[in-house]
């Protein structure tokens, strides 16, 4: 009498899936197609205009799930104490990440024999010595299309779809931590082996402390757009020589 209803669940659960695993598939093939178009125009911010589109079309899918991006984390502190405790999770969580690019990464990297390839910063060459273009260039790609973009995509939607997929216990949160954090390290390629690295072991920082904390992306946009600000800002004062 039961074996109905529990075959229905089954395929339900697999269709489920499949969507998933499709609305993954097409919000990063958006991305990747936008950022191939804009790197050809040699737009500049291409990777956050491509990582906006992919929101753009994340947003469609959740929107039909009934699901806002509110659901997903993003949303101000409510009380003193949260803006207290946000801001301090973030400041912790930047040194955490500086701590790990600074010790971590450059080890990897010598014992592997690789190095970030100087083509990786060439595209940021255009504001040097012009304060307001850089000042532009900060708020516009640091804070809003980095620290806001990425964050909502790749915490907000890709992490969570993934943890849909795999499923919200110890092997499927490893699995979606994982798999989210290669996704993540393969976008920054052109930053070569050591920025695939760094930019991995980032997203897996940020992964557990967006689920620690109870899946609040607030602290993780204001760490993000922290230390952007400050590896960009040393590029920029020392004219290019700090990378």
């Amino acid at each position: 009498m039961q074996t109905q209803p529990l075959e229905e669940h089954k395929v339900l659960k697999l269709a489920g899936k499949q969507q998933t695993v499709l609305e993954v598939l097409v919000v990063l093939g958006v991305m990747l197609l936008v950022k191939d178009v804009a790197d050809r125009f040699n737009a500049i911010g291409a990777g956050s205009i491509a990582m906006w589109c992919g929101i753009f079309v994340a947003a469609y899918f959740m929107h039909k799930q009934g699901i806002s991006w509110k659901d997903r984390g993003l949303a101000l502190p409510a009380r003193t104490m949260s803006w207290v405790k946000s801001l301090g999770l973030a400041l912790l969580t930047v040194v955490t990440v500086i701590l790990f690019m600074a010790l971590v990464v450059p080890l990897i990297s010598d014992l592997l024999g690789v190095h970030v390839p100087k083509s990786s910063t060439d595209r940021f060459e255009f504001f040097l010595g012009q304060p307001l273009v850089f000042i532009a260039y900060l708020v516009v790609v640091i804070w809003i299309g980095a620290a806001v973009g990425e964050e909502l995509l790749m915490r907000g939607f890709l992490l969570n779809s993934l943890i849909e997929l795999f499923g919200d216990h110890k092997k499927g949160l490893t699995a979606a931590v994982a798999l989210h954090a290669l996704v993540f390290g393969m976008l920054h390629i052109s930053q070569g082996v050591p920025g695939i690295i760094g930019t991995g072991g980032v997203a897996v920082i940020f992964a557990a402390v967006y689920l620690l904390n109870g899946k609040k992306l607030f602290p993780l946009i204001i760490a993000h757009g922290l230390i952007n600000s400050i590896s960009i800002t040393a590029y920029y004062l020392s004219d290019g020589k700090i990378t």
